[in-house]
């Protein structure tokens, strides 16, 4: 699932090249991510221009002429790829916008993916409350909105109204490289061990960002960035710490697996 440096990448490279842009037509073969009739799509989206693209935790923003926008969320395994001029998109495409100049864009959609219209003067209910962007807050913001939580800290971070941008694959670096259990209690981090979580946090999104995003991901021009986790213990059960030579553990902790070093992150 791209998170915050994939989307990040994207959008900067959606944004380098689009605005400007014509869009000619758009087709779309799957109605269910939509959150208008289809036909709002082609009334309010064909014959409008590119004005600029931004990131937004797990959304892509595109803002078009006329203050309308449409917010894309690649859900699970989602992809979205620049076309050159006259280039076919793939089969599994399941969104197609096309501009005046023969170029254009698909999106694949799997999983809990979503591509919205967002409507001048109307407000869009599943980003309207979404927290702050990690990258944009200070340690003193960090702590605050830690003050008088409670509950265990890889929920908190996971929980997109709260902080948006962070998921699965990089709370796992996070959390190792903060030295935390991710089933620690939100109540029960010194100061030392959130200072300590908010650098990790800085340094992984940043570091991915810096290296292109995740290899396992393709970004606009469906290429895959660098950044890999040889470094942490994510996925690589039964595996070595590389910090103490710990054998990693696989552990639940809710609806989800986490990878932890049992000496390196105690509970």
């Amino acid at each position: 699932m791209p998170e915050l440096p994939e989307i990040v990448i994207i959008a900067e490279q959606m944004n380098r090249i689009l605005p400007g842009k014509k869009i000619q037509d758009i087709s779309i073969f799957q109605p269910k991510c939509l959150n208008h009739p289809e036909k709002d799509y082609h009334d309010h989206v064909s014959g409008k221009i590119i004005n600029s693209i931004k990131p937004f935790g797990k959304w892509i923003e595109i803002n078009l002429d006329g203050n309308d926008r449409l917010m894309v969320n690649l859900g699970m395994g989602g992809e979205i790829c620049y076309l050159k001029a006259n280039e076919f998109p793939p089969e599994k495409s399941r969104i197609v916008l096309r501009f005046t100049d023969r170029t254009g864009f698909f999106i694949t959609l799997w999983w809990f993916g979503y591509f919205h219209l967002v409507l001048k003067g109307e407000n869009h209910p599943m980003t309207h409350s979404l927290g702050p962007d990690p990258l944009m807050l200070s340690y003193e913001n960090f702590e605050e909105i830690l003050h008088g939580r409670k509950g265990r800290i890889k929920f908190f971070l996971l929980n997109q109204k709260r902080i948006r941008g962070i998921g699965n694959f990089y709370i796992q670096e996070i959390l190792f490289r903060a030295r935390l259990h991710p089933l620690r209690e939100i109540p029960s981090l010194s100061f030392k061990e959130k200072k300590r979580l908010f650098n990790a946090i800085q340094y992984v999104l940043r570091n991915s960002i810096k290296l292109g995003s995740s290899s396992y991901e393709l970004d606009f021009f469906g290429e895959r960035g660098r950044y890999r986790l040889d470094q942490s213990i994510a996925y690589k059960e039964n595996a070595v710490c590389p910090v103490c030579k710990s054998k990693i553990q696989k552990i639940k902790t809710g609806s989800t697996m986490q990878y932890i070093c049992p000496k390196c992150q105690k509970l």
